[in-house]
């Protein structure tokens, strides 16, 4: 307490990720906070080098622990005194969306505030998709979801976000609002950025058609939960909202761009290494492996086109896949009946020598491979790279498959690794296990 001024600090190293834990702490302190007389106002800080990152990733996918992020952000956004939140360093995600059930919001020169979501194939699943338009407009907040990319407190303050910056200590300002402060102010309840409706609805259909040409599932399901912030009353909006989140996490590309997320983060810095611009290639193994990719993908595309199989559609059957072009640098998709066995031979491929990469301990689980074709490859992130790819599809069907192709080029030969990963239910996770 500072005075009449309760505060809370959220200490979870090293990045306050809002996991179940972190949760259940909060939901105690704002219910023994709701029944105390004396308390007048509320700051939320966090310690460490950022606010929070968000909700624990991992988590994704499991059943939901109460209380979920959503009651939460519900019950900071009731309380009977004013909340107000101080932010620093970073504050995304799940840490962003309890920024915007505070009533007043205060952040340091320096902190950068997004919604990366959409990154990870999500939508926002703790109201972000319904009080962000209320605090700032449909424009800015779709350029925020669908972006994915971080804004700074500047121009978070410009377009009504943040209610002041500070040159100073975070948590004095931060006092000092409270101070000033004698009565909440709901998110829920503001909606000068809904009256015009017109003006909202144009927005979305500004954007329908190129969210709907992406093919990004989490992109269309974010674009209506928007649309909804306009039409539904705020808490049937939470609930659709939350039917959409549901729906994105059991999708195949949120589950191949997370698979991805977290692979990044298991590789070797002898194959892989994190610079400040993403990631590069760490020589000599990482690049020697991506190198046998690349020999394996162009020994794939000599059998094709000894086959008859045109450039023109093998480049369009790697942008129908998700490429951004094709091998003979070919931007347009619809490859036809084609496309799908040029697909699964170019996978097939990939497969096999990722699979012998993995059995000669150049990498140590396939997930490994699967970043690197990301990597150094280009290939999709909402595919989840090949190995990912070949388990969605089937490992030991693939396999039958590539026995038949080997007549056409040893390059479809399934290794014995393969062969054994592919009677397996967990495939080649279980063979890492």
């Amino acid at each position: 307490m500072a005075g009449d001024v309760a505060v809370v600090m959220i200490a979870a190293p090293p990045v306050n990720a809002l996991n179940a834990a972190l949760r259940a702490q909060l939901w105690d302190i704002f219910q023994q906070i709701a029944h105390d007389p004396q308390v007048r106002a509320v700051v939320l800080l966090a310690k460490g080098r950022i606010f929070s990152a968000g909700e624990d990733i991992c988590e994704f996918g499991q059943q939901p622990l109460a209380p979920t992020l959503s009651q939460i952000c519900n019950l900071v956004e009731v309380s009977k005194v004013p909340v107000i939140v101080g932010l620093h360093g970073a504050a995304l995600g799940g840490g962003v969306e309890l920024a915007m059930a505070a009533h007043y919001r205060i952040a340091s020169p320096a902190a950068v505030i997004g919604l990366p979501e959409m990154t990870l194939g999500l939508v926002p699943g703790a109201g972000g998709t319904q009080r962000l338009p209320r605090l700032i407009g449909a424009k800015h907040a779709l350029n925020m979801i669908l972006g994915g990319r971080p804004i700074t407190a500047d121009f978070a303050l410009q377009i009504g976000l943040l209610d002041a910056v500070t040159d100073g200590d975070l948590a004095d300002s931060a006092l000092a609002m409270a101070q000033k402060t004698s009565r909440p102010r709901p998110t829920y309840a503001q909606r000068n950025n809904l009256r015009d409706g017109v003006a909202f609805l144009d927005e979305i259909a500004a954007r329908r058609n190129a969210v709907a040409a992406t093919g990004r599932f989490a992109s269309q399901r974010a674009l209506e939960c928007v649309e909804a912030a306009l039409l539904l009353p705020f808490y049937t909006g939470l609930a659709f909202e939350a039917d959409a989140f549901a729906r994105c996490v059991t999708h195949p590309q949120s589950q191949a761009l997370r698979h991805v997320f977290l692979a990044e983060r298991r590789i070797a810095p002898r194959l892989l290494a994190r610079t400040d611009d993403g990631w590069r290639l760490a020589e000599p193994l990482g690049v020697a492996a991506v190198d046998a990719l690349q020999r394996a993908a162009r020994r794939a595309i000599v059998a094709l086109r000894e086959r008859g199989v045109t450039e023109g559609a093998i480049d369009r059957a790697h942008v129908d896949d998700g490429f951004r072009r094709g091998p003979f640098g070919g931007r347009d998709g619809h490859a036809g009946p084609q496309g799908p066995d040029i697909q699964r031979r170019m996978l097939a491929a990939l497969v096999a020598e990722g699979t012998r990469l993995l059995a000669a301990g150049i990498v140590a689980r396939a997930s490994d491979i699967d970043v690197l074709a990301v990597h150094g490859l280009g290939y999709p992130r909402a595919r989840g790279g090949p190995m990912t790819a070949a388990k969605l599809a089937g490992l030991l069907v693939l396999a039958e498959e590539m026995k038949q192709w080997a007549a056409d080029d040893p390059v479809w030969q399934p290794p014995p690794l393969l062969l054994r990963a592919g009677l397996l239910a967990g495939g080649f996770d279980a063979l890492s296990d």
